[in-house]
């Protein structure tokens, strides 16, 4: 059976899902679930501890599935298997970037941890970057810090794609993006790694 504070966080993550975190109150959250906002604030005080409990549990999750990357025999394969599946889970929490520029300004723990957060994701890429290199998966740089570059756009890509989706096309599903997200490291792959990329069979490629 859920504890109350597990309770609390999936109800304030399906409003804040649906109405956007700067619309919804600990009291809408505790009517959802029909407990009184004292039971509620014995668990979390503020609106802000929940986004961040919130925002850290994604985190969490998302920490697994880069593990899972680093240790992965088909780079090519699992990176695109692991980038469906982080953009899956993105959109299960998908206010956090709905809101991003508001809580990167509200809420100064999330940013501090967010900025080095993709200081690290970003060595955590070089390094599987270079290991497909060394594969011969991926060509040598061509100038310095062209890989830097290259992450740094997917990262932009990946901050941007839920509200484009909700914006703009909402019938395009997450493999849509997940594809074009992908497509970012094609022209920088050797013939080998051409090859490997057209045999991913979740890739539908003419």
């Amino acid at each position: 059976m859920k504890n109350t504070r597990v309770k609390i966080l999936e109800a304030a993550l399906d409003l804040f899902n649906e109405h956007g975190m700067v619309n919804v109150s600990l009291r809408q959250i505790a009517q959802a679930l029909k407990i009184s906002q004292g039971n509620l604030n014995y668990h979390f005080k503020l609106k802000e501890d929940i986004v961040e409990a919130l925002y850290f549990q994604l985190v969490s999750e998302m920490d697994a599935q880069m593990n899972a990357l680093e240790n992965a025999e088909n780079e090519l394969t699992s990176l695109y298997e692991i980038s469906l599946k982080t953009m899956e889970k993105m959109y299960e929490y998908k206010f956090i970037l709905i809101d991003f520029i508001h809580l990167m300004k509200e809420n100064k723990n999330i940013k501090s941890h967010y900025t080095k957060l993709m200081q690290f994701r970003n060595e955590q890429f070089q390094y599987i970057f270079q290991s497909m290199v060394n594969s011969r998966l991926l060509r040598k740089e061509e100038f310095q810090n062209e890989y830097q570059r290259l992450y740094k756009r997917m990262n932009i890509l990946g901050d941007s794609w839920i509200n484009v989706k909700l914006t703009f096309e909402p019938n395009n599903d997450l493999k849509y993006y997940c594809d074009l997200l992908f497509e970012t490291i094609y022209p920088y792959l050797t013939t080998k790694g051409k090859e490997a990329y057209r045999n991913i069979s979740y890739l539908e490629l003419q």
